[in-house]
């Protein structure tokens, strides 16, 4: 059997809330006509000549009653709507947000954050506004047409029939224009490019400041610039596709009245005596203008839907996506000691990154590894972190599969500073306090002087309660490359790995840098991915990889000697080294 749609899973939670919210709408509803009873009852005394001011005034207070009552009605039954859609956002919102902290690294290359964010601001967005609002309006204006047609077809056939003939036309023409919009597939066009949209304007607020040094506009932002055109040619070709079509809808929506008029004055003068005659015609009159709202909200929750249906196809896919299978049970590591075992990896089907890799990194060892870019390192780095699972081998520690123990205990015994650092929005106090939430200032800061960032620190305004702004915006990339290691420093774990840690580093604060790493090497397993070989000339032992594979393993010296690869990637460092900005 299919699995069920987010959107129902969720509402079956909150089932009590909007039965509950129907019935009243559907009460509300019914009332709506009472009104239009007492009109009629009203104009009928006034044809039979009773002028009674007492029944006068009876009609028109039950009339204010009833239209009190149905306002009531159709405000509580909006509340409960409301309650239930503002509960199924925040559990939605939160169960993505979950979802996707447990799925694998490699979704997140196939799916931007801009494609995400929309997703789970626009389209959940969507789905709480169609539970609040259109749920109790579909209720009303599902019940309002059965009530009217057998209202009108007891009251007076002919007239009945000839009420709905405009109606039908309408409704004919409304679905026409739907299935055009389903069968050209309109509706997952607009979604997709308001996500490319979202997606590139992301990437274009990022790097804003590249477009302001290089004095680029949204113009010369390409991808961008292209998506907003997309987006607007889309929107005006699917609005001008349904202009016709909805001019003429309205027209026959709002022209009953026109339809029921010639005949019932051709019935009234085939007999001009019947008083009854004549008071139906005005009571079809009079309910022909309450026709036009109830339908209008009918015709415009089904398009609502049919957007709305599109946005929760996009939320099924992410919970789709399947998460990494996590072992539930308490086992630990015993050492940190690292092996790769003929570990295969590919992040698309036919696109082999790592080819039967097998390595050890023995504990209280320094280790790099070196190669040209695209030759796996930092897949290598990534599969150590379950970023990705091996698709053949095994990575263990201390002989332990990865995949055998939690996830927690794996973050917890690995450190990682990536090449590219991920600031939050918070003090720098706070961004190096996440390698370890206990630790108290004295131990922030003797990792922030460690990672040669103290000083630096002590000179900002409010020292290490200063606010560094959304992704580090107020530091250099050297900065906060320096606060990213500090917070690694600070989690002490006894594995740790560094991703071209020191790339934003100057030359003085390099060295200080791998001077405060060398003093973690005791008792820990440390693996650096470099691209500067002078950097790594002491370490116990170098892997070169190149094209998915160990080419080599050995010292710098023992490199150096025997292997051609490590020879060339040597005397390009040497000839570049002078190159690097002081």
């Amino acid at each position: 059997m299919k699995d069920e749609s987010v959107l129902i899973r969720y509402i079956k939670k909150k089932q009590g809330l909007l039965t509950t919210s129907g019935i009243l709408a559907t009460v509300s509803t019914v009332v709506q006509f009472i009104p239009f009873y007492c009109i009629y009852k009203i104009i009928e005394l006034l044809m039979v000549g009773d002028y009674s001011a007492g029944r006068m005034f009876h009609w028109s207070l039950v009339s204010m009653g009833s239209v009190l009552v149905g306002v009531i009605l159709l405000y509580a039954s909006s509340m409960c709507s409301h309650v239930a859609a503002f509960d199924i956002l925040y559990e939605i919102r939160m169960d993505i947000l979950q979802h996707l902290s447990k799925v694998s690294m490699g979704y997140f290359t196939r799916k931007s954050s801009g494609q995400l964010m929309k997703i789970i601001d626009q389209c959940v967005e969507k789905m709480e506004s169609f539970i609040a609002h259109q749920i109790p309006d579909i209720v009303s204006a599902l019940i309002f047409p059965l009530i009217y047609i057998g209202l009108m077809l007891k009251i007076d056939w002919r007239l009945g029939l000839m009420s709905l003939v405009p109606l039908f036309l309408a409704v004919g023409i409304y679905a026409s224009l739907m299935g055009k919009t389903m069968k050209n597939n309109k509706v997952k066009q607009y979604h997709d490019a308001l996500e490319a949209m979202n997606s590139n304007g992301v990437e274009y607020i990022c790097a804003m400041p590249a477009v302001k040094v290089f004095g680029l506009s949204v113009g010369n932002f390409k991808r961008f610039h292209q998506s907003i055109k997309d987006y607007r040619n889309l929107v005006m070709d699917w609005s001008n596709g349904f202009r016709t079509g909805y001019v003429l809808f309205t027209t026959l929506i709002t022209s009953v009245v026109l339809f029921v008029m010639p005949l019932g004055a051709y019935l009234i003068s085939q007999s001009p005596q019947d008083k009854t005659l004549s008071l139906t015609v005005m009571l079809f009159i009079i309910l022909a203008s309450g026709t036009t709202g109830p339908f209008m909200k009918l015709m415009y929750a089904a398009s609502t839907f049919s957007n709305v249906n599109e946005g929760v196809k996009r939320v099924d896919e992410i919970f789709a996506e399947a998460p990494v299978i996590e072992k539930a049970d308490t086992t630990k590591f015993s050492g940190n000691r690292i092996s790769f075992e003929d570990v295969s990896f590919a992040y698309t089907e036919g696109n082999q990154v790592l080819k039967k890799v097998s390595f050890d990194l023995q504990p209280n060892t320094m280790n790099a590894l070196v190669g040209p870019s695209g030759g796996g390192k930092s897949t290598i780095a990534q599969l150590l972190l379950r970023f990705y699972d091996p698709a053949e081998g095994a990575i263990k520690i201390g002989g332990t599969d990865i995949r055998e123990v939690t996830i927690d205990t794996l973050m917890r015994d690995v450190s990682f500073v990536f090449q590219d650092v991920t600031l939050f929005n918070d003090t720098i106090a706070a961004n190096i306090r996440l390698g370890n939430k206990k630790a108290s200032l004295e131990e922030v800061r003797w990792a922030a002087q460690l990672a040669r960032c103290d000083e630096f620190i002590q000179e900002l305004p409010s020292g290490y309660e200063t606010m560094i702004g959304e992704q580090g915006v107020f530091l250099s990339k050297g900065e906060a490359q320096r606060i990213s290691i500090a917070r690694a420093l600070l989690k002490n774990s006894p594995i740790l790995v560094l991703d071209e840690a020191t790339a934003y580093a100057d030359a003085e604060n390099e060295v200080y840098i791998q001077q405060a790493i060398s003093e973690l090497v005791k008792g820990k397993t440390v693996l650096i991915i470099a691209h500067r070989l002078w950097t790594i000339q002491h370490v116990d032992q170098i892997l070169v990889c190149d094209k998915g594979e160990i080419q080599a393993a050995g010292t710098h010296e023992e490199l150096l000697a025997d292997n051609p690869l490590y020879q060339k990637l040597w005397m390009i460092n040497e000839e570049t080294k002078d190159w690097e900005v002081k």
